[in-house]
This record gives structure tokens, sequence and C-alpha cells, in this order.
């Protein structure tokens, strides 16, 4: 896979699973949680309980309208961007074992995740992962770990850009650890749009990892100013 390809592959898949994690987030919030409302309204606090979380969905379980089946897919296509993110944050240089493995893993853990939050909303009640409470743990650090790492390359890499850079902070701060244990705490339970402020950092990541492949064009000098400069003494 080109760098370019793996850039582009990585980045649309970025946007698309936020956008779906962020239309997910607006079915469990909109009507009892409307921006810009009193969040410690009666409706709210009801819409903040534990009951009706779809990421990941556990008993008991209340769903809401296709909130489970769009996060479902938000996380499988997150997980697709993986492969590509490895290859595009690391331009010149091949994903050594360990970065394979991490992605393996990583994308791994995220589908099964991701297929069994879509399942559960499709049938309307808890479908565990395949393999259970591995499944989450893998899911929460192995992403993690290998946005960590690629973030890492990127700064003391001959390659570090600034965008590149600023993309995978925006992503590590869509995972789903950091996600757990910020933003998604709230004052009763879950924090009111959590899901979709998770969608929209890692859609701005995915913005971010497009941008970083982008080059300034190199300055021409005009055949004057190559004059000027060749006649100067000493040149």
């Amino acid at each position: 896979m080109g760098v370019a390809l793996a850039r582009l592959w990585a980045a649309a898949a970025l946007v698309t699973s936020g956008a779906l994690m962020y239309a997910a987030s607006w079915q469990r919030w909109a009507h009892d949680c409307p921006w810009g409302h009193d969040p410690d309204s009666l409706a709210c606090n009801r819409a903040q309980d534990h009951l009706y979380d779809f990421v990941l969905p556990t008993d008991p379980w209340v769903p809401i309208g296709t909130a489970a089946q769009l996060a479902g897919v938000s996380l499988v296509v997150g997980a697709l961007a993986l492969p590509g993110l490895a290859v595009a944050m690391r331009p010149g240089r091949r994903p050594g074992p360990v970065t394979v493995l991490a992605v393996v893993v990583a994308v791994l853990a995220a589908v099964d995740v991701g297929v069994a939050t879509w399942r559960s909303g499709h049938e309307g009640v808890v479908v565990p992962p395949v393999t259970d409470d591995l499944a989450l743990s893998l899911w929460l650090l192995a992403p993690f770990g290998l946005l960590l790492w690629l973030g890492i390359s990127v700064w003391i890499g001959e390659q570090a850009r600034v965008r590149a850079g600023l993309a995978m902070a925006l992503l590590l701060l869509g995972s789903p650890l950091i996600a757990f244990f910020s933003y998604a705490i709230g004052p009763f339970d879950a924090a009111p749009w959590w899901e979709a402020t998770m969608g929209v950092f890692t859609a701005a990541g995915g913005l971010c990892v497009l941008l970083a492949g982008l080059r300034r064009p190199a300055r021409r000098t005009s055949p004057i100013g190559a004059v000027a400069t060749a006649s100067r003494p000493g040149s």
C-alpha cells in the first residue's frame, strides 16, 4: 500500500467513523439534552443513566433507536483505518513486527467490540464480544498503545510535522481509554454528548491525517533573481 493511498484510506475511514459516532450520540441526547438547554433537567438526568450506554452495551440495557448499530459500524470502520494509519504516519519506513502485532491486536479487538455492539442494537439485547472481557481490555489498551507509539514516531522521526503530531494527539483524545476516564464521566452517570465528543476528536484527527500529507510548493527563483544572485561579489 502506497503512503498516499494509505493516508487517504485512513483519513476517510476516521472521518466516517467519527461522523457515525456523532450520529449515534445524537439519537441518545438530542431529545432530552439538546445543546444550549439545562443539563440538570429531569429528562437529561434520566438520559445520563448507564442503562442507555451503547458503547459497549452491558446488562441491564435499554436500546435507543439505532444508536448501537451506528456505534458498532463506527468502531469497525475506525478499526479498518489503523493499518493505513500505521503506514501513513511512518513514511519511508516499513512497520516493524511490534507495530504489525499492535495493529493486528487493535483491529481484531475493535472489530470484535464493534460487531458485538452492532448485534446488540440489531437484536435488542446485549450480545457480548466473542472474546468477552479480553476484547474489552484489548480494545481499551491496544489502539491507545498503537496511537501513542505512532505519535512518538512522528515527533522523533525525520518526517516529523506539526500537523501529523496534531493528528495523533486528536486521535488519542478520541480513543476509548481516554474517553472512558475523562470526558465520558458525567455528574450523574454518563456525561451528555460524550460519544459525540469522541466522534469529533476522531473525525478531526482524520482530517489532520489528510492535511499532514500536503506539502507547501517549493519557491521558484525568477531568472532576474538568479542573475542578481550570480552577479554578487563572492558568488
